[in-house]
């Protein structure tokens, strides 16, 4: 390698794509709901969000549900959100 290996095949060096990172969690969004005799109940619904940070810095934030029954377009959508990330984490659109 001529460059030490920091050259990637899309041009841009390791340095630059160091400091982007996907972080993926699984984690619940609660809801509370009031009914009309002002009790609350609280839902929870089980996901997946995806962070990107650019330097250590939260750029942006997907939630995506991930339900008892997933569905096609559930795995799909789940699916073509990682793929999009994972790239944009290496500096391809």
């Amino acid at each position: 390698m001529l460059d030490g290996g920091k050259t990637f095949g899309s041009g841009k060096t390791r340095d630059m794509n160091d400091q982007r990172q996907v972080l993926v969690r699984a984690e619940a969004r609660h809801v509370v709901v009031s009914d009309f005799d002002g009790d609350r109940e609280t839902f929870a619904y089980p996901g997946v969000t995806l962070t990107r940070v650019i330097a250590g810095v939260p750029d942006e934030r997907l939630w995506l549900p991930m339900g008892e029954r997933p569905s096609e377009v559930d795995d799909e959508a789940l699916i073509e959100a990682l793929r999009a990330a994972f790239l944009w984490r290496i500096g391809l659109p």
